[in-house]
């Protein structure tokens, strides 16, 4: 009889634990698996403490809301590592369901039908609202016009200041509406030989490219379908013109990272990742500590805007993956979610793809935390419209080749330090990237 009793007692207990359990909706058998490949350190190249704990914040939100769903993120491969990583596990047929894509990767991964093209999502989901993403932003994640990546993290290219440096040479910071003649007509003022010894020691602008001048002047070199090139436009002449003058000023003379860590430049371009880390201790005690700085838009030429070039960190999923739709609702998750958006903006040095966190008033809580009414000189509604305006690099096949083709012969170019051909310099340049662009 007692057996009985305590049989009956514990089969109870045991039908209490399981409803008990059913009901906190923890019943590890009944969740779908999904992986997930990520990297730790920051995307933009600059120092990141927490990088994985503010993605295991992001999973378990997202496995709060979705307790059907059990996220395996595989930790421990750092940003150096985790191209060659991936790789292994792509040809070990063991690549993740959802994965960041390095940009490097990008191309190669589409080459390779490696990743699930997502036009179709996008439009069958009523629920997804591309118009709610940064659009500059989403075409960073299209490849020969189809969409292989959601964003997750936006990145524009501001222009660095030192003000220590202008106030000097009693010049005013431009305004944001500043133009190619400003900067250059700044440049020819700061950039001289200051101690005597007939050699430039002070220097206008450092790291300024051609790409940042064609963007800004609104030259558009491939046809939406790559397979066409236009280094002819006057749009592009102006821009090489202006990269040409700002190199004769220097009259042959080599800048240096360490000319501009020791203040003896006025102007740099920079990532916003760039401006935040080196903008919050500890950092900006040993970087840019003798002279003050801030960011100001880009310059515009004469056919076009005060308009910079824009990158993004894209996740991808894989065209092998047996968790589609799972995988789709994730990646909607982490790019459309403005809470996800808000923690990835006030917890790494990156932008929200979303201008609703952008240019919000929370956005410029997090971008100026702690940073007195004087102090807040960047604003993170300025930022956003750089992001709205800004451009993405195309994708196509041949993207890459020919860029660098052009990178080489505008380098040499520019090496020779004196007034250029430009239309005998462009008409052989459209003729080297047509050929190029046939092959393809």
């Amino acid at each position: 009889m007692k057996k009985y009793i305590k049989s009956v007692i514990l089969a109870a207990i045991t039908v209490i634990f399981v409803i008990v359990v059913g009901s906190l909706g923890i019943n590890d058998g009944n969740k779908k698996e999904l992986k997930f490949a990520m990297f730790g350190g920051s995307n933009w190249d600059v120092a990141i403490q927490d990088s994985y704990e503010v993605m295991e914040d992001i999973i378990l939100l997202f496995e709060r809301n979705n307790p059907d769903v059990d996220i395996v993120c595989e930790t421990g491969v750092m940003k150096e590592d985790y191209s060659e990583w991936l790789a292994e596990k792509i040809l070990s047929d063991e690549a993740p369901d959802v994965m960041f894509i390095e940009k490097a990767d990008f191309n190669k991964y589409t080459d390779l039908d490696i990743l699930q093209e997502l036009d179709a999502y996008i439009e069958g989901d009523a629920s997804f609202d591309r118009e709610i993403i940064y659009s500059s932003v989403m075409e960073t994640g299209k490849m020969n016009g189809r969409q292989y990546g959601l964003p997750i993290e936006a990145m524009p290219y501001l222009m660095f200041v030192n003000k220590t440096l202008l106030s000097k040479e009693g010049i005013d910071i431009p305004s944001n509406d500043y133009s190619f003649e400003d900067l250059y007509n700044i440049c020819s003022k700061i950039t001289k030989d200051t101690d005597g010894d007939g050699i430039i020691d002070q220097f206008g602008i450092y790291k300024y490219s051609w790409r940042d001048a064609s963007v800004a002047n609104n030259a558009e070199l491939f046809s939406a379908d790559g397979k066409y090139c236009n280094f002819m436009s006057n749009e592009f002449k102006e821009a090489i013109g202006f990269i040409n003058s700002l190199e004769i000023l220097n009259n042959g003379q080599m800048i240096t990272q360490e000319n501009f860590d020791e203040g003896k430049v006025a102007f740099m371009p920079l990532t916003l990742a760039e401006y935040r880390t080196y903008k919050t201790y500890p950092y900006k005690i040993k970087k840019y500590s003798d002279f003050q700085w801030d960011c100001i838009s880009m310059p515009k030429g004469s056919r076009g805007d005060n308009k910079s070039r824009i990158d993004a960190l894209n996740v991808g999923m894989s065209k092998r993956s047996m968790n589609k739709d799972l995988a789709w609702r994730f990646m909607k998750f982490l790019a459309t979610d403005e809470e996800v958006q808000k923690m990835l903006y006030e917890r790494t040095p990156s932008a929200s793809v979303l201008p609703s966190v952008m240019e919000s008033d929370a956005g410029e809580n997090i971008l100026n935390e702690g940073a007195e009414d004087s102090d807040r000189l960047i604003r993170s509604e300025m930022i956003g419209e750089t992001i709205g305006t800004g451009s993405a690099e195309m994708r196509f096949d041949a993207y890459e080749g020919a860029m660098s083709l052009a990178d080489s012969e505008i380098s040499s170019l520019l090496a020779g330090g004196l007034e250029a051909d430009m239309e005998s310099f462009t008409r052989d340049l459209q003729t080297k990237i047509t050929e190029y662009l046939k092959r393809f």
